[in-house]
């Protein structure tokens, strides 16, 4: 009886635990799947090692060694993922440099240990952060593991917690004038004018009345116009409150402006003057995040976005005051941790001249509205640089178009997506800055060059002096490639110049002269050009600083292979290539007698009068070869016959009765399309200071484009009567006839 029973309650425990040990199987199968994978063991017997290999491994930021020490209830709180995380995002908070143990005192109790411990951490940002009387846990686990939470990065670092910098940006400095006069001006006053366009007597009369005040171009404001009905009020442009008290009456009457909204924001004067110069600041777009943060920048921040606000961002705008605290919530402050006192910001002082960078502006912009029905309305746009022959100073260097720079401040009433998605349509590049990151054909300005060679090597056409023809045949005599060449009075029907000396040669740009010259320098040496030009800073970046990137030209290297390429380089064609600002380096070193200054546009940073202003750039010769003194004189002389000499002065007609003196050259580079226009000068004659350089790409003739412009520059800086520019350029386009066309109706007696 009793051994049945006893025999049922066994039977009954061993199928009980099997099904048990079944049930184990299975839960146990589910913990193995989802378990942190096996880790090492320490061997280790003293926590105190534990905790120095724990602090090697974070110096090093070897999260996985760390991680192979945290405890197993740790790992199962903490997957190693989320452990990598919590180190990775606090390090980029502290833009850590690394960690040291300076002190450790161990207590045991059982199978718990813990360790009582300082550390240094070390931050560029906030130096040496001591975090002093922290306590870390361990636990006997068949060798001491750490009972690893996130108060172990931190004290205090909570799972509702977290590291946080405070950033506190002190307000923006100014860029200055080499007269103290802003250019960009923190706090200043900017005036939004908005229209209707049926309060408007005539649209016409409006838009040309805008675009003188605002200095946009007709055709743009045109397009804005369109997108508004007739009876809606929209905003249209920002200027300067003195500018708009100048041209207010001509605004209220052609435009019936009433509504202007007045306030302050980071200012830039003149609104589109200088952009390629100072640039403009802007939020941090996302693919650049990551460049402004490695530079102490937070994604918040404004920054320079171009030009030399974004070059002099660290003067500009300083180094920010930071605080790094752990923040309970986003609201409580739970510690502070460490803080940096930032930089204060600086102001930067340019050599540029306002006024003369005003009227550079200025004229470029009515230059190509008043033209709009003849080549300003197919004109790739140009630049012109005005240098102090004598510093390498820029004292203006204007690039078109341009556009106001406010548009990337987000503090503005732009409609901003739709003026930033109009300038990237815009064919004409208005972002490059033309002045020095495009380069271009020179034309008959590169004939200074080839003359100062000639010149100065003794290489002179035979014989001498020189009968300058419509014709010019080098196929026998230097192996060109070209039978017969024509002269570019062919192409207005204009009789031969005749006989020329040198000056004259290049006053009347007599392209038979020097295509000869070419062919003889190529015989004597193929390289000689191109040393010469060298010389002169051609085919390499001049290196200025500040402004972005700039094109190093071509100087046909390597030197041309056979004749004809020597024939056409020798006139400003073929291989070479050159920028507005290199043409107006050589340009000032053959009016200061042949010293080839590094341009510069940065002056001074800091205040005048305190201990932070200090000297960025000072005048600095550069190395060159040594000038021909008389070589220069006949380049000299014949520029100032360019202006002057009615007979064969190619610009005479555009400084005829000018009450100054300027000495230049003109250039007519052949392109694919419409000729790129050039003028280089220097001014006063007598004792140079300035030397301009333009260019005005698939326009006209230089004498006929860039030339009036740097008359209409000069008449203003010398507060002279103003010449008009030329009534043809309110005429339809005529392009130049092709050659064979100009042949048919040749005359040579006309």
């Amino acid at each position: 009886m009793t051994i049945k029973p006893l025999l049922c309650l066994l039977l009954i425990g061993l199928f009980a635990l099997g099904a048990c040990g079944s049930i184990l199987l299975e839960r146990n199968s589910i913990l193995t799947a989802t378990a942190p994978p096996a880790v090492l063991e320490t061997s280790s017997v003293d926590p105190a090692d534990v905790l120095r290999e724990f602090i090697d491994g974070w110096n090093d930021e070897d999260y996985e060694s760390m991680y192979r020490l945290i405890a197993g209830r740790s790992r199962e709180l903490y997957p190693r993922q989320v452990f990598i995380n919590r180190y990775t995002e606090a390090h980029s908070v502290i833009s850590f440099a690394g960690v040291t143990l300076a002190r450790s005192q161990v207590a045991r109790q059982g199978s718990t240990a813990v360790v009582d411990y300082d550390i240094v951490i070390e931050s560029p940002t906030f130096g040496r952060i001591r975090d002093q009387g922290r306590a870390m846990r361990l636990v006997d686990e068949g060798g001491w593991k750490i009972a690893w939470s996130q108060m172990d990065i931190f004290d205090g670092m909570s799972a509702r917690a977290r590291l946080e910098e405070e950033t506190s940006y002190a307000q923006r400095e100014n860029i200055y004038d080499r007269g103290g006069r802003p250019l960009a001006e923190q706090g200043a006053m900017v005036d939004s004018l908005y229209v209707v366009q049926q309060d408007m007597n005539n649209i016409d009369d409006c838009l040309n009345t805008l675009a003188v005040a605002t200095r946009q171009q007709v055709n743009t404001m045109r397009n804005i116009f369109t997108g508004y009905l007739p009876e809606t009020l929209f905003h249209i442009a920002e200027i300067d409150p003195e500018r708009y008290e100048a041209y207010r009456d001509a605004l209220e009457l052609d435009c019936g402006v009433t509504t202007v909204s007045r306030y302050r924001t980071r200012r830039y004067y003149g609104h589109g003057i200088a952009t390629h110069i100072v640039g403009y600041i802007g939020r941090i777009p996302a693919e650049l995040l990551d460049f402004w943060q490695a530079r102490g920048r937070d994604e918040s921040a404004l920054v320079g976005r171009a030009g030399i606000e974004f070059s002099y961002e660290n003067v500009l705008g300083g180094e920010p005051s930071r605080r790094l605290q752990i923040v309970e919530r986003g609201v409580t402050v739970v510690r502070s941790l460490g803080e940096s006192t930032g930089v204060a910001p600086q102001p930067v002082t340019l050599t540029i001249d306002r006024d003369l960078q005003e009227s550079v502006a200025q004229t470029l912009s009515d230059a190509v509205n008043y033209a709009a029905s003849n080549w300003g309305g197919i004109t790739l746009g140009g630049a012109i640089v005005a240098l102090d022959v004598n510093s390498g100073e820029v004292l203006a260097m204007a690039s078109y178009p341009s556009f106001d720079p406010h548009i990337f401040n987000p503090d503005t009433q732009y409609d901003v997506p739709d003026r930033t998605a109009r300038l990237n349509r815009d064919t004409r590049s208005p972002f490059t800055n033309k002045a020095i990151a495009e380069q271009y054909t020179p034309g008959s300005v590169y004939k200074i060059i080839t003359l100062l060679a000639a010149a100065s090597e003794g290489v002179l056409p035979d014989p001498y002096p020189y009968f300058c023809d419509i014709r010019w045949e080098g196929q026998q005599r230097f192996g060109d490639a070209i039978p017969v060449r024509y002269d570019w009075r062919l192409l207005e029907n204009r009789p031969a110049t005749g006989y020329v000396d040198m000056s004259q040669a290049l006053a009347a740009s007599c392209n038979p002269f020097f295509w000869e010259v070419g062919a003889l320098m190529f015989g004597e040496d193929p390289g000689l050009q191109a040393t010469y030009a060298e010389g002169l800073g051609f085919g390499t970046g001049t290196g200025i600083s500040g402004l972005g990137p700039e094109a190093a030209g071509d100087v046909a290297y390597p030197n041309p292979q056979e004749p004809t390429e020597a024939i056409n380089n020798a006139i400003g064609q073929g291989n070479v290539t050159v920028t507005a600002l290199q043409m107006a380096q050589a340009t000032a070193m053959i009016a200061n007698g042949g010293k080839r200054y590094q341009p510069y546009i940065v002056s001074h940073t800091g205040l005048p009068g305190t201990e932070d202003y200090r000297r960025e750039n000072q005048p600095t010769l550069l190395p060159s070869q040594s000038l021909d003194a008389n070589a220069l004189e006949i380049i000299r002389g014949g520029m100032c016959q360019v202006t002057t000499d009615p007979e064969i002065g190619t610009a005479w007609w555009v400084f005829d009765g000018a009450p100054y003196t300027v000495c230049g050259k003109t250039g007519t580079a052949e392109t694919a399309g419409q000729p790129h226009a050039w003028f280089v000068a220097y001014y006063p004659a007598d004792e140079p200071q300035i030397a301009f350089a333009g260019v005005m790409a698939n326009s006209r003739e230089g004498s006929e484009v860039v030339a009036p412009m740097i008359r209409r520059i000069l008449d203003l800086r010398e507060g002279a009567v103003v010449e008009p520019f030329p009534e043809f350029w309110q005429e339809p386009f005529q392009p130049l006839p092709s050659q064979e066309e100009a042949l048919a109706v040749y005359d040579p007696e006309t």
